[in-house]
């Protein structure tokens, strides 16, 4: 039990940056859906309508950044 669980879990994020970084679009595709009916399989109640309502939120946010960002002029 004396094992470095947050070293495990960094190392385990660090993989599937890379692994996802590497796919195209379908197998990144194929990667999340296999990951999401993993959580599933745990929390069947996932996501919750606050966590729904926390992710739209992140995502209307992400959205309004992009959306002021001014574009890169050449020249």
């Amino acid at each position: 039990m004396a094992r470095d669980w947050s070293a495990i879990e960094r190392e385990k994020r660090q993989f599937w940056v890379e692994r996802l970084a590497a796919a195209n679009p379908d197998e990144a595709f194929e990667i999340a859906d296999e990951l999401r009916q993993e959580v599933l399989a745990v929390r069947p109640d996932w996501p919750t309508a606050e966590e729904r309502s926390e992710d739209l939120k992140a995502h209307e946010a992400l959205s309004a950044l992009i959306r002021r960002a001014s574009p890169r002029r050449p020249g």
